[in-house]
């Protein structure tokens, strides 16, 4: 399987590395391999966030709608970007990386969800001093959807980066760039 942007990829193409540039190869690896992943974890992050929206609209509190719709994204970008994008280090099996993954995810999005939360709140109390409470219902959607979906674009790059280097970590920690 071709993996997207990866180092031996990099290798194989250039037919070899030059010594004075082998820093510029590995950054140029490295992110032409986030770049993969970042578009992998968009479509992730698109069904998280209509998950997110769709109970938060139900009545779902942020920090709990948050919660789900994030566990929903995470476990499509463990298994699209851990087969296109990183090569498995080591022999543990796919159901422990998983685990260790989701472990990962239990206080990454614990934090995520709670700093969701805080900006959606604040984010709230600034649309109501405003008066734009009125004006948002208007179009049939909840302030809170709102203030949450926001506040969830904000914290997301943060989310993404992070992610990356650990799904990295996990798979790929016996190799080397």
């Amino acid at each position: 399987m071709k993996h997207i942007g990866s180092v031996s990829n990099v290798a194989e193409r250039d037919g070899k590395q030059k010594s004075g540039s082998s820093s510029l190869n590995r950054y140029n690896a490295i992110a032409k391999r986030f770049s993969g992943f970042a578009l992998i974890s968009g479509i992730g992050w698109c069904l998280d966030f209509l998950t997110m929206a769709t109970l938060t609209q139900s009545g779902l509190p942020v920090f709990w709608a948050n919660f789900i719709g994030a566990f929903c994204g995470v476990t499509f970008v463990f298994f699209v970007a851990g087969k296109h994008i990183f090569e498995k280090a080591g022999n543990r099996s796919t159901a422990t990386l998983l685990v260790l993954y989701w472990i990962w995810q239990v206080v990454a999005v614990t934090a995520a969800s709670a700093l969701t939360a805080a900006l959606s709140w604040a984010l709230m109390s600034l649309l109501d001093a405003a008066g734009g409470t009125a004006f948002v219902a208007g179009f049939g959607l909840k302030p809170v959807t709102l203030c949450g979906i926001t506040a969830k674009m904000l914290v997301t790059p943060f989310t993404l980066v992070a992610n990356f280097f650990f799904m990295r970590f996990l798979l790929e920690h016996r190799k080397s760039d």
